[in-house]
């Protein structure tokens, strides 16, 4: 379900309230989600003075049976240094057109989008809790995994 899908909807909680953004992540084996986003954004901000988070990913669906998706919980963290090194290897393996404007940016405007991505925040979220939800296998079917 991680590899299969590419767009992360983060719940985050600051002084202003709830919010929800989307962005764009990879895995990698142990569950952890990588994604890049300017600190200075809403969910950024939140997510400096809470580092607790929620998340979904799921595809759209026309149908009820066809609902089919991941709820999770967990923490962030900034990574920095041979940890962002890592985490920044498993997104670009994922996002190849990323890995691209990083290494040979086309034009000016790309170039601009490789320094802005590059000077971006890599975050880590670690799942303290999975549930994957699946009515293809029976309506309201869902399973849950509690990670420590």
């Amino acid at each position: 379900m991680l590899d299969a899908h590419n767009t992360l909807s983060l719940g985050t909680q600051g002084d202003a309230g709830p919010w929800v953004a989307t962005v764009f992540y990879a895995s990698d084996p142990e569950l952890n989600l990588y994604f890049v986003s300017d600190h200075r954004t809403r969910h950024g901000r939140d997510m400096e003075v809470n580092a607790q988070v929620s998340g979904a990913i799921n595809p759209d669906c026309g149908t009820w049976n066809e609902v089919r998706g991941l709820q999770l919980t967990g923490r962030i963290q900034v990574l920095s240094g041979t940890s962002r090194l890592g985490g920044l290897r498993h997104y670009l393996a994922k996002f190849h057109d990323v890995k691209s404007l990083f290494e040979q940016p086309q034009d000016k405007n790309e170039e601009t989008i490789a320094k802005r991505l590059q000077a971006a925040n890599l975050y880590r979220l670690t799942p303290n809790w999975i549930r994957l939800i699946d009515n293809s296998r029976w309506f309201g079917f869902k399973e849950e995994l509690e990670l420590n």
